[in-house]
């Protein structure tokens, strides 16, 4: 698979996933033994457990949007950087505060690996600090 196939594969599972909540779109993209690698959150282990992670994900953030600002490749790597926008409506397991209302941004990477066309293991990289300020569960920094 080429590098461009990969985008537009990536690029459609995660709008089909995230927009829509067709999680089963992830399966014609990772292995079903991936792991992603979430810190400073334990690691997803299995494609099972990602597409559930994602489905708590959509009942606590709604209006989600990806703007995908860089996507390279070489190899059997793709590194990838994007924002993510939302609107914070319900609790996430993840990170357990209220509905806030709030819209959100996020920013971060990921660099992918992949091995015979499916990705195996994901390395993220998101500001949360600055997503936990956003949500009020920590204050501003004062510089």
């Amino acid at each position: 698979m080429s590098l461009e196939e990969l985008k537009a594969k990536y690029l459609w599972a995660m709008e089909e996933t995230y927009y829509r909540g067709n999680v089963d779109a992830l399966d014609k993209l990772y292995a079903p033994d991936a792991i992603i690698h979430q810190s400073p959150f334990p690691d997803i282990k299995g494609l099972g457990a990602y597409k559930q992670y994602i489905l708590e994900a959509r009942q606590a953030y709604t209006d989600i949007h990806f703007d995908w600002e860089e996507m390279v490749g070489e190899g059997s790597t793709m590194g990838l950087r994007a924002t993510w926008h939302m609107r914070h409506t319900g609790v996430s397991p993840k990170v357990p505060v209220p509905p806030t209302g709030k819209e959100l941004v996020m920013r971060g990477g990921f660099f992918v690996h992949l091995k015979n066309g499916k990705i195996v293991e994901v390395f993220e990289y998101k500001d949360y600090l600055s997503f936990l300020q956003q949500l009020g569960a920590i204050q501003p920094l004062k510089v």
